[in-house]
């Protein structure tokens, strides 16, 4: 079983503007709303993929009880811990004039730690040897970033792949507990590891650091160029396919759901990297928070190349 915990979620709006001024009164040509938070994006597509999944973490106010509703109806089960506040608002501005992207990212509400001692205690009644066990996206306020770190630690000794998709302290905290694999795109890796990464070669030498510090797979997402992944002494380039991008809004959820689908199905790394990049692409297709749709992946799979960089970290040396 697949279980992902996202400890922030949000309620994802995303509003299409022909054209954004600042400080001007603006008609919006269409707006959706989505249930959001990266672990919870990871649940969605791997649904939308014909995976199954248990979506956990924390659910907070009338929000929290809409997000889990939604869920439930799309037949993704849930059990989160329902906490006080409201679960925050997240807003894409999306611009088609400029075919950019604008977000407006709140930081959600104070959680009391008694809340993740609850959700521990769930988790070690769910947990089970070879479940995959996915922590992605932030920290709520107060919370500690050695949070994940913990989780990581117990699913680990009971025999759980433990995955990680994170950013700043919690990525930090939880690297250093040494999860299965750590996911991170460009900008989180060179927080990660204080240099820029400026190419494939220099984001290439980051993810074998952070395989090295002992972290047996790292993939490193690099937007349409598509992704590297450091494995157990192979390095593999998965190249994506040209596509003209409407919104990146949740194309990395998109690519940890395909790697992480895969590996549990027992198929090998090159495969999780090609539906890993073919999610991710198709999830740009589409407007805002929508993510993927499995018709487009289907499409684009056989049109991602992955390839061997080296036989072995070692031979880089």
């Amino acid at each position: 079983m697949i279980l992902t915990v996202t400890m922030n979620p949000a309620v994802d709006q995303t509003l299409v503007l022909q054209k954004f001024v600042a400080g001007d009164t603006l008609r919006v040509r269409s707006s959706r709303i989505d249930p959001g938070g990266k672990g919870i994006n990871v649940s969605r597509v791997i649904r939308e993929l014909g995976g199954e999944s248990i979506a956990m973490g924390f659910a907070p106010g009338g929000l929290g009880r809409y997000i889990e509703q939604e869920l439930e109806k799309a037949g993704i089960e849930t059990d989160f811990v329902h906490t006080e506040g409201e679960t925050r608002t997240n807003i894409a501005i999306l611009d088609e004039a400029r075919h950019g992207t604008t977000i407006l990212s709140a930081p959600g509400p104070n959680t009391d730690p008694a809340a993740v001692d609850e959700l521990r205690a769930r988790l070690r009644s769910r947990l089970r040897p070879g479940d995959w066990l996915v922590l992605a996206g932030s920290i709520p306020p107060p919370l500690s970033n050695h949070c994940y770190n913990e989780i990581i630690q117990e699913a680990s000794a009971v025999g759980v792949h433990t995955v990680l998709d994170a950013d700043r302290g919690p990525l930090a905290e939880g690297a250093a507990a040494h999860p299965e694999i750590v996911k991170g795109n460009r900008r989180e890796f060179e927080r990660l590891v204080g240099r820029p990464l400026d190419d494939e070669d220099s984001t290439l030498g980051a993810a074998c650091e952070v395989n090295e510090r002992g972290v047996p797979t790292v993939l490193a997402t690099r937007g349409r160029h598509g992704a590297i992944a450091v494995s157990r002494g192979n390095i593999w380039r998965g190249v994506a396919p040209r596509v003209r991008a409407v919104s990146a809004v949740g194309s990395g959820d998109a690519f940890t759901a395909g790697i992480v689908l895969t590996l549990s199905r027992g198929d090998p790394m090159e495969d999780a990297l090609r539906l890993g990049i073919a999610a991710g692409t198709a999830a740009v297709l589409t407007p805002g928070t929508e993510l993927c749709h499995r018709r487009e992946v289907d499409i684009l799979y056989p049109r991602v190349r992955v390839e061997p960089i080296a036989d072995a970290v070692g031979s880089r040396n």
